[in-house]
């Protein structure tokens, strides 16, 4: 920062008390389990105002839940299908950019990520390049 003053100093006494605060808080990773898998939603046009659909995802690596989001979809979706397929491509960055995080830190994940989503028409999308066009 070129040009701290008494607001930032604020702030980041106010961080370090949080950390103090909440220094035995944290993820317990346990051996065995080491399964990366994530979860994701959407909701097809469910804001009244602009009908965007809302993505959601959650990623864990085992039973402890490392990343996760809930973020308004950039454009209108015209189908449920297409809101889902969003999801499952947002989820998809976000594991990818795990995985890419895991192998810096020299972490090896033994078998391939799983991806839950709850939309059979996004999955055969998804699955299958012909329906692509």
């Amino acid at each position: 920062m070129h040009n701290p003053n008494s607001t930032h100093w604020t702030a980041a006494k106010r961080v370090l008390r949080y950390l103090k605060g909440t220094i035995e808080i944290g993820l317990w990773y346990t051996k065995g389990d080491s399964h990366l898998q994530a979860f994701c939603d959407a909701d097809w046009a469910d804001d009244p105002d602009d009908r965007r659909s809302t993505t959601g995802f959650a990623v864990f690596i085992g039973s402890c839940l490392i990343s996760w989001s809930a973020k308004k979809q950039s454009v209108v979706a015209r189908s449920s299908t297409e809101a889902e397929y969003r999801a499952l491509a947002m989820v998809t960055t976000e594991v990818y950019w795990v995985l890419m995080l895991l192998k810096q830190l020299q972490i090896t994940i033994p078998t391939s990520p799983t991806i839950w989503c709850d939309n059979s028409d996004a999955i055969a999308l998804a699955s299958n390049p012909v329906f692509h066009t």
